[in-house]
């Protein structure tokens, strides 16, 4: 199986015509996908995953005041459905210094009209193994380094599943992937997501169903630095119990 990691960096990364070695998505394609906006400004991507709740990592955790969702569109600049969020579960063991535990549910305000364009999400179950792949939609760069921009097309990106022996080896990260994170990516780099796309969910490839969302990592596209996904099945029970 191979996981699809969809970067929300096409939505919201640099270069509005790519991500990190990605293609462009087209509306409907990825109908789970939305985008959050703090009083019309961009700033995280996220999953819905029931018609009033969408999943998204702890640090994009915003005060509620003026805090949206836009669903059911690949770009920014238009249309979608856009829902105000009214609460939100944190989980309570996140920590912000090792991204421990990097995952949130926002409560909406009123529910999607789920169908062919907005949609929820099936969470996956089991993680994926390590030399699987993931495409993973956002808006990233076209180059390594730090986010310049902010683009405004969704983009996609193929990316495979690492072991976390890999990852935590002492040229990628050594020992800060901890339990509940997955690394997916390039270890020769030229293919990740990069900031902008936090929050958005890697999916298995050739489905629906979310299998991580994008959390951290060093720099974006670079070699021996993959990104590092809060593992969604780690958490499955936890998510289904804050539903």
């Amino acid at each position: 199986m191979k996981v699809f990691a969809i970067l929300l960096l096409a939505l919201y990364g640099a270069n509005a015509d790519k991500i990190i070695g990605g293609s462009a998505a087209a509306n409907g394609q990825f109908p789970s996908i939305v985008f959050q906006e703090k009083s019309g400004s961009f700033f995280c991507g996220g999953t819905i995953i029931s018609a009033n709740r969408v999943l998204s990592a702890a640090h994009c955790e915003q005060n509620l005041v003026g805090l949206t969702v836009t669903g059911g569109t690949a770009s920014r600049s238009n249309g979608g459905v856009t829902i105000s969020v009214t609460g939100k579960t944190v989980h309570p063991q996140y920590n912000s210094n090792t991204i421990q535990n990097d995952i949130m549910i926002l409560n909406l305000g009123s529910s999607f009209s789920l169908g062919s364009t907005i949609a929820a999400a099936p969470l996956a179950s089991s993680t994926p193994a390590a030399g699987t792949e993931s495409p993973s939609p956002d808006g990233a760069k076209t180059g390594t380094g730090i986010l310049a921009t902010v683009a405004v097309d969704l983009q996609y990106v193929n990316v495979e599943v690492i072991s976390t022996s890999d990852c935590n080896a002492r040229l990628a990260y050594n020992g800060a992937v901890l339990s509940g994170m997955i690394c997916m990516g390039n270890m020769n780099g030229g293919e990740d997501s990069c900031q902008g796309d936090s929050g958005g969910p890697a999916y298995l490839e050739g489905s629906t169903t979310v299998a991580g969302i994008t959390s951290w990592g060093y720099g974006c596209a670079q070699a021996n630095k993959p990104g590092v996904y809060t593992d969604v099945a780690y958490y499955y029970s936890w998510i289904n119990s804050n539903m």
